[in-house]
């Protein structure tokens, strides 16, 4: 006893070393784990991280030796060295977890960072000659080791990685603890038994053993660091959208599978989900790309925080998909929904999200190990479907329904036998007659779409033309009505009658597929001799929206080329006047809603554009006729032509052979 306490009054003499050691231990903690917290939480974690430092092993260390040898006579001997390296050891071994603890961390960063300093230590005891020396060595060799090693400990303290779950890399600090703590008790204890450090060759020799640890043991660990970080950041950067920080679809296959089979055990519901974020593509045309990678950044951040517990991936474009928990589910999406229309610029962002919940079978009664490749990225794309074929555009969760799949199955087999559809006459035109109201005889007809398919029987175009307009394809059909309708004018002649003029539709997206459409028309006529005053464009009002300047210039060039401009659809935009006023169609169609409500006020407006289209001397047709009170109206007000099912559905032109004129004989 009177020993230590001998030792203890002397003890800042002697172990200065040790003392600023810790200190300088304390400073590293908090410059590294705790730089960012309050100023309580630095004081305090400061002082623990003293008390837990080597400074204090030491003192626990030489307390330990002291109470031993005090009535044991081994001074030099081996047993001597083998207690003097325990005493040395065990309090390091002990105030690791302690130092674990302060740092609030699992795995081996709090060891790691304890041994740069334990072997800073022991390699100074084995370097110095004097205790001044000593001082140097430790405090150069503590900061020189930490600031090497700092990305390194940073990468084991913060990021999640294989090397927080493997013991045998903490084993390894360990070790070489071990080995360089013997190596600091060798030359005093069995060499020269001297209190007072290296004195004869051999413990020279042992010192520059001791360098030569050290050295091995930090280029060992640089190796394993970067080869372990490497191969890490190479599967994170698999695992994780670099743009997002959400997880990649790589990820969501692998882990989801088994994200889905340990519900087993649980037998908690689970769904899987795709997303499409509106009006996105807007926002990067208008505000430029990087506003745009910002929202969605931000919709991955909001997805992730609603489901925690599930997978959010990035799988393409502006689409995000993933495997949550089915509960609550709904009212989550809805409160993401809100939050991420608030990051709406000038557009408003709207959210759209597909669910397949995953079927209790799938997960209860599978008997294999792992669910297919092909199975997830069904569900996948079954979840994508919900979202492609919702019903109210103001919902934001569209759940799966068996009838979606086939509507699926056919929108993709329409994108791929469009061409086999245009050759094997799948693709058929039919004909609604353009009635003149006030002779009551047919004036033309509008050319009409429908696909008679081998599987899938009659294709209405709610059924292939929006994914054909989608796919900047529509034009093969539009094209085809007028190849149609030329071989159609040989026969109807052929047989002695006189062909009606037919308009058939031009959109938006025949201008932007990238052909050359008016010298695909201008081809098509002149190879089949068609008559241009027998064609007649039709414009959508619907398609002039937008400061583009290429439809405009469509109605200028179609003029150029001898055609009549009709526009279909009048009254169902919002600047209908403008377009009345601004372009020179020469005829407008009145969109058929009118005619379906049929009210005083849809009788007032459809009176106004009759009136004013008169006055601009352009022709009117309404749409949607179906009753004879509807086409006594239209007589009274000056429409000039009516189209609806009072007259005809659209039918194959044969059936219309009666209403076609004789061809003058001198013809």
């Amino acid at each position: 006893m009177q020993t230590i306490i001998g030792w203890l009054s002397q003890y800042w003499y002697r172990n200065y070393t040790d003392v600023l050691q810790g200190i300088v231990f304390a400073a590293v903690t908090l410059f590294l784990v705790f730089k960012d917290t309050d100023r309580s939480t630095k004081i305090k974690k400061c002082i623990l991280s003293f008390l837990v430092s080597y400074n204090t092993a030491e003192i626990i260390s030489y307390a330990t030796y002291a109470g031993f040898t005090s009535f044991l006579s081994i001074q030099g001997t081996f047993l001597d060295f083998l207690l003097a390296s325990g005493c040395l050891l065990l309090p390091v071994f002990i105030l690791i977890p302690l130092y674990a603890k302060v740092l609030a961390i699992q795995g081996p960063g709090a060891a790691f960072l304890y041994a740069l300093f334990f072997c800073s230590n022991c390699l100074a005891m084995l370097l110095a000659q004097s205790v001044w020396q000593r001082m140097c060595i430790t405090i150069a060799l503590s900061i020189a080791l930490t600031w090497y090693f700092q990305q390194e400990i940073r990468y084991l303290l913060f990021e999640k990685s294989m090397l927080q779950m493997d013991h045998r890399f903490q084993g390894t600090a360990y070790s070489f603890m071990v080995l360089i703590g013997v190596e600091a008790e060798l030359p005093r204890i069995v060499l020269d038994g001297s209190p007072n450090g290296v004195v004869n060759a051999l413990a020279y020799g042992v010192s520059i053993a001791g360098i030569a640890l050290i050295l091995f043991f930090v280029f060992f660990m640089k190796f394993n660091f970067f080869a372990i970080m490497k191969y890490e950041n190479y599967i994170r950067s698999q695992d994780e959208d670099s743009t997002t920080g959400a997880k990649s679809l790589t990820y969501l296959i692998e882990h989801g599978r088994d994200m889905i089979l340990k519900a087993q055990t649980t037998n908690e519901e689970f769904a899987v989900f795709y997303t499409n974020l509106e009006n996105l593509h807007d926002v990067n045309m208008i505000h430029g790309y990087d506003a745009g990678t910002k929202i969605f950044q931000k919709t991955a951040a909001l997805l992730a925080a609603q489901f925690p517990d599930g997978i959010v991936a990035r799988v393409s474009g502006s689409h995000f998909a993933g495997i949550i928990p089915l509960a609550n589910i709904e009212n989550k999406f809805n409160l993401a929904a809100k939050q991420i229309e608030g990051l709406s610029l000038d557009e408003a962002l709207h959210l759209k999200v597909g669910i397949y919940p995953i079927p209790v079978a799938t997960h209860t009664t599978r008997h294999e190990t792992e669910l297919s490749y092909d199975e997830l990225t069904t569900m996948v794309d079954l979840s994508a479907y919900a979202v492609r074929y919702q019903k109210d555009s103001r919902q934001v969760v569209q759940y799966f329904e068996e009838d979606l799949k086939k509507q699926e199955e056919i929108r993709l087999h329409v994108i791929s036998s469009i061409d086999k559809a245009i050759q094997n006459q799948w693709l058929r035109v039919y004909y609604q007659p353009l009635i003149h109201i006030q002779s009551g005889k047919p004036a033309g007809f509008e050319a009409l779409s429908r696909w008679e398919d081998p599987v899938y029987g009659l294709l209405t175009p709610d059924k292939f033309v929006p994914s054909l307009e989608n796919l900047r394809l529509i034009y093969k059909v539009d094209l085809n009505v007028l190849s149609t309708y030329g071989r159609e004018i040989q026969k109807i002649q052929k047989i002695g009658l006189e062909p009606l003029p037919i308009s058939f539709n031009i959109s938006r997206t025949d201008l932007e597929s990238g052909i050359d459409l008016y010298g695909e028309i201008e081809r098509i006529v002149n190879a089949l001799a068609i008559d241009k005053n027998l064609i007649h464009i039709e414009i959508t009002e619907s398609a002039l929206n937008g400061d583009s300047l290429i439809m405009p210039q469509a109605i200028e060039h179609f003029h150029r080329m001898g055609f009549e401009v009709w526009m279909d659809d009048f009254g169902s935009g919002y600047s209908s006047l403008n377009v009345l006023k601004d372009y020179p169609f020469d005829v407008i169609k009145i969109d058929m809603e009118f005619m379906k409500k049929f009210d005083e006020r849809s009788k007032q407006i459809v009176r106004s554009i009759c009136e004013m289209a008169t006055s601009l001397g352009t022709r009117t047709v309404a749409e949607g006729v179906e009753t004879k009170e509807q086409l006594q109206f239209l007589q009274q007000i000056g429409c000039t032509y009516a189209q609806g099912y009072l007259f005809s559905k659209p039918k194959p032109v044969q059936e219309f052979f009666s209403l076609l004129p004789k061809r003058p004989s001198n013809y």
